[in-house]
């Protein structure tokens, strides 16, 4: 196709109509609709976002590319917000040229690198953004000591009837598509679900139940793999826990005996716990792991984890 026509400015107001028809095939109700909502007149911009996504009517959060768009707009506030404050604190960048701008660039004017680099500090996946986080998980550690425990959960969206039962009824699905056809269509509901999911795990049986001991801070991270499913890394800071170098030895080993287990369970006796055990715990190499090393003149494929192990 042949577009000779000139690009739309992306600050244009209604640009969600003009690049979303089937969206808005009357071309009303955009992001700057007007609305006679109470209290205000209008939507933020996170207010209309969180009510397409969250609609009844599922079009919006199925269309990728309206996804995609307002993620881009997001950065895009996020980034002018990273500038405003720049300007706001750095009194010495204001009233200089772009020339003397590229100057200090091109000089490596470490000072001056560092306060653009905290215009990126908003704006989520950045290593700014990661810097601050960083430096939150630093000063917890420095307060309350290494932490005790590492978890990592994950969605394991494809075998979670729940989560294919939610996305059937909310978006009037067919039985006949598969888990993976309702994921793929449905990402941010996967999302919302899961997180449901983990918020109650977390509450319920690592805080209230306390099956791994009084939990005295946590710190979560959330994160997306490849495929764009979520999972969740956590670091937990468990009361009266031993410490390594400090504590004998075998109170260590005698806590972490207690809460962690690396066995196959019987399949006659625990036949279930055999199966997740087997399916979920245990890794199998794919493309994801294998490394061709070149081995003399011939080339080996190993897995970059070093499975398998000797048990």
């Amino acid at each position: 196709m042949n577009v000779k026509e000139a690009p739309i400015d992306n600050r244009q107001e209604h640009l969600d109509l003009l690049c979303f028809p089937t969206l808005f095939p009357t071309g009303q109700y955009g992001e700057h609709h007007p609305r006679q909502s109470y209290p205000a007149q209008t939507l933020s911009f996170s207010e209309y976002i969180k009510s397409r996504l969250l609609n009844n009517d599922s079009r919006f959060r199925r269309n990728h590319s309206y996804c995609l768009h307002y993620y881009g707009l997001k950065i895009n506030k996020a980034l002018k917000t990273g500038i405003y404050n720049l300007l706001k604190t750095s009194r010495g960048i204001v009233g200089q040229t772009v020339a003397e701008i590229l100057e200090k660039i091109n000089v490596l004017d470490e000072e001056f690198e560092g306060n653009l680099s905290t215009m990126l500090a908003p704006i989520r996946g950045t290593n700014q953004y990661w810097f601050r986080v960083k430096g939150e998980v630093k000063a917890m550690i420095a307060e309350y000591g290494s932490p005790t425990l590492f978890l990592t959960l994950s969605c394991a969206e494809y075998d979670s009837a729940d989560i294919a039962q939610y996305l059937r009824k909310v978006n009037n699905a067919p039985q006949s598509y598969s888990i993976s056809r309702l994921c793929t269509e449905d990402p941010v509901s996967v999302s919302r679900q899961f997180s449901y999911k983990f918020k109650d795990f977390l509450n319920i049986v690592i805080l209230q139940r306390g099956v791994l001991g009084k939990v005295e801070q946590y710190y979560v991270k959330k994160e997306y793999q490849m495929r764009g499913a979520p999972h969740y890394h956590i670091l937990l800071w468990i009361e009266n826990a031993p410490v390594v170098g400090i504590d004998c030895p075998e109170e260590v080993c005698s806590f972490i005996q207690d809460r962690i287990t690396c066995h196959i369970p019987d399949s006659n006796t625990l036949p279930d716990l055999n199966f997740l055990v087997t399916k979920y715990q245990m890794h199998k190499c794919s493309k994801y792991c294998k490394r061709n090393i070149k081995v003399g003149k011939t080339y080996v494929s190993r897995c970059r984890f070093d499975f398998p192990r000797p048990v």
